[in-house]
């Protein structure tokens, strides 16, 4: 997981060639921009000042693309919420066919790769904001169905294969809190965090639940 750093402006796309591209182009940078700029001032710190300072567009290109605040934080959070739905399912998708290394896969995207620090940072203040504002919640929740459902049925065959007697909504929410809250440590203090220790925490929690499956060999 990286470390926290100095944010820098946006590097832009490959310039466009057509009104299409150019449209693809300029969203990319706002996104980029705002994620940026909420990472380092919030969401409620995002101004169109900053969006100009991060994204280097003017004024003007800023309120052409985006009218309002709220469609841009929407966009931001669906490229969030699209971006890190694909990186763990190529993960699990790349590690084979068994339950356990598909699994492991997931944590491992989770706890080392899965977002840089400013995406990271941004997706969490999007957490907190939707315990207030629930037009955020389809898109952050815990239980966002793709991904909840893949880490349960992963922990249904475990448990189906090792005889365990656990539910597989309990294995599954056992594992997606931990994992929620070295996220969390890692936001509070990203100096602190080691992403070698937040594996060997799930590793260990992964042990004790399915203990034939991911204890010492």
């Amino acid at each position: 997981m990286p470390a926290s750093r100095k944010i820098r402006k946006a590097a832009p796309p490959t310039p466009p060639r057509s009104r299409a591209e150019a449209k693809a182009y300029y969203r990319a940078r706002m996104i980029d921009a705002a994620i940026l700029g909420i990472a380092r001032h919030g969401l409620s710190g995002l101004s169109v000042s900053r969006l100009m300072e991060y994204s280097g567009l003017s004024r003007g290109m800023v309120n052409l693309h985006f009218e309002r605040k709220q469609a841009l934080l929407l966009q931001v959070l669906q490229h969030l919420a699209d971006t890190y739905r694909a990186g763990w399912q190529e993960e699990i998708a790349a590690a084979g066919d068994e339950p356990a290394a598909r699994l492991a896969a997931l944590v491992e995207y989770d706890v080392i790769r899965g977002h840089s620090s400013p995406t990271r940072t941004a997706w969490l203040a999007f957490r907190q904001e939707a315990i207030t504002n629930p037009i955020y919640r389809p898109l952050c929740d815990t239980r966002e169905a793709a991904y909840f459902e893949a880490v349960k049925s992963l922990c249904a065959a475990l448990i189906k294969e090792g005889h365990y007697a656990i539910e597989p909504e309990v294995a599954a929410l056992g594992l997606v809190f931990l994992l929620e809250g070295l996220w969390l440590d890692w936001a509070l203090d990203p100096k602190r965090y080691r992403p070698t220790l937040g594996r060997k925490i799930c590793r260990a929690h992964l042990a004790a639940v399915f203990p034939r499956h991911f204890g010492e060999r």
